[in-house]
């Protein structure tokens, strides 16, 4: 009897130390996130998915806005209670701070071969090793909105139809002849603003990149599209406000008075709001020119935090979440384009009952694969802010007549110099 009942004692206590382990090895995790519409939302569906198929481990998601994010995070690492991963439009904002997942993941090449390489040799170089400590999960892609209705009523064909990316000079020609041909006002319509006029430049030939400078940088390419849109100002077939910084592009073009709108894809449901049966529009590939076919990209990503208490939970998170289903059903749910090649490629189901909002978005989503280098690097860059103030303070004074070119173009390489000058001291 008395063994019976050791025997019993001693399976109950294996039992209860066996429970007491488990739950020791439970993973809590905590994701703060930022969303623009409903990315967070979407995350925690799909990590509710997840963690009934791994109820080891739970997540929670935190949700805080955009403007704070950095500030937020910022603040948790310092005060010794960060969360576990995070989404951030900044991917060195805490440089120093990130887990290395590559040893966590069962196949972490699967992140290189899906994404331009320069992501993630970028992200390695603030670290100078070769880690993962994250991926982009959407990007912000710009290229040309086009009004198809004043095309027809033309009787002039869509440069690039046939499945060739239509050049600069090519698409100026046949923008003329619609515009001769229609009551449409303008032919092009760009604002002076950040990113919007960097992808024509790039694919005129402008080099951000080709010394360790950014200051460096040869803009010959950016001169190439500035001159394009002088000549363009000087005949009326731009409007002049947009480039002053006074007027907003994305206004003339719903109203159907220019015929292509540079802008980014996060102005889709907007413009399919505003434009609605007036006329019919699309998204068409960057025009191509001396340095190829390219827009630029804006990323949004997710990093996983090194003082992290459950690093192999939160590799199993990022394989989950970066897996081709996952990320297809993320990028069709929340309206973004995947910068995932494999993914972007494909025709992806959004979530939207407009047609013409689910072709737009792929339309953008096409554009992926032609990204240069330079069109990816740059908004990861540091000086990425700075550039973009000073080009539209300099721009908009060489439109204004202020300035000349030279002037202009040269202001701007100093200012990104004494930035330069100024980060390389402190570092």
């Amino acid at each position: 009897m008395k063994r019976i009942l050791f025997v019993v004692l001693l399976l109950t206590l294996l039992m209860a130390t066996a429970g007491l382990s488990a739950a020791q090895e439970s993973a809590a995790l905590r994701f703060l996130c930022f969303q623009d519409r409903n990315e967070c939302d979407v995350y925690d569906d799909l990590l509710d998915r997840f963690s009934q198929e791994n109820p080891d481990i739970s997540v929670a998601v935190e949700v805080v806005a955009e403007s704070v994010i950095h500030e937020r995070l910022s603040a948790d690492v310092e005060a010794g209670a960060p969360p576990d991963f995070a989404r951030v439009s900044d991917l060195d904002v805490l440089e120093g701070h990130y887990l290395n997942l590559r040893p966590l993941l069962a196949d972490p090449e699967y992140l290189y071969k899906s994404f331009p390489d320069i992501i993630f040799r970028s992200m390695s170089s603030y670290f100078q090793d070769i880690g993962l400590y994250g991926y982009p999960d959407a990007a912000a892609v710009v290229a040309p909105f086009v009004n198809l209705s004043r095309f027809e009523e033309a009787g002039v064909a869509i440069p690039g139809a046939g499945g060739e990316v239509a050049s600069w000079n090519d698409w100026l020609a046949a923008l003329d002849k619609v515009l001769k041909a229609t009551e449409a006002s303008y032919a092009l319509s760009v604002d002076n603003k950040d990113h919007r006029l960097v992808g024509p430049a790039m694919s005129l030939g402008a080099d951000y990149y080709n010394s360790i400078r950014l200051s460096s940088a040869d803009l010959d390419g950016l001169r190439d599209f500035l001159v394009i849109l002088t000549e363009l100002m000087e005949d009326g077939k731009t409007p002049a406000d947009t480039l002053l910084g006074m007027g907003k592009s994305q206004e003339y073009f719903v109203r159907g008075e220019t015929v292509m709108y540079i802008c980014g894809s996060w102005k889709v449901e907007e413009v399919a709001a505003q434009v609605g049966d007036d006329f019919d529009w699309a998204i068409v590939p960057n025009p191509s020119g001396a340095g190829g076919s390219t827009g630029l990209a804006q990323l949004t990503g997710l990093v996983a935090l090194a003082d992290t208490d459950y690093p192999e939970a939160v590799g199993k998170v990022f394989e989950y979440l970066s897996g081709p289903a996952a990320a297809a059903e993320f990028a069709a749910r929340t309206l973004t384009i995947p910068i995932n090649e494999s993914i972007a490629l494909r025709d992806i189901d959004y979530d939207t009952e407009a047609p013409v909002v689910a072709a737009a978005l792929n339309g953008f989503a096409r554009e992926v694969p032609r990204l240069q280098f330079q069109a990816i690097a740059l908004d990861l860059d540091p000086l990425a802010p700075v550039y973009y103030e000073a080009s539209n303070t300099y721009l908009r004074q060489y439109f204004a007549g202020d300035l000349t070119l030279d002037e202009a173009l040269s202001r701007l390489q100093e200012a990104i110099a004494a930035a330069e000058d100024n980060m390389y001291a402190e570092g």
